[in-house]
């Protein structure tokens, strides 16, 4: 079992800390209506999908872009070779 702050002191110092998270939790959830809020407005003015919307958004936010490119190469290549048996010499010659 947990232990339970055994003083009356520490029992309130553990609820203010738990209901500083309960407002963080109350933000979060306020941030992310947000956030689907301006994604549907995306969608019903420029008719993108939701998917495609969201990884815009996280790339531009991680600044991932050019890790992303080579990830998909990877996958092309890799699916090239094993799903319709390109050979791996004609995978090198496309880098």
């Amino acid at each position: 079992m947990s232990t339970v702050p055994s003083t009356n002191e520490d029992r309130k110092k553990l609820k203010g800390m738990l209901t500083e998270m309960t407002h963080c939790l109350a933000a979060m959830d306020a941030q992310r209506d947000q956030k689907k809020d301006i994604a549907t407005g995306i969608k019903e003015q420029f008719e993108l999908a939701p998917k495609v919307i969201n990884k815009l958004a996280s790339t531009m936010y991680k600044s991932n872009y050019a890790s992303l490119q080579q990830e998909n190469e990877d996958f092309e290549d890799l699916y090239e070779i094993l799903v319709n048996g390109k050979l791996v010499d004609e995978a090198d010659d496309s880098e």
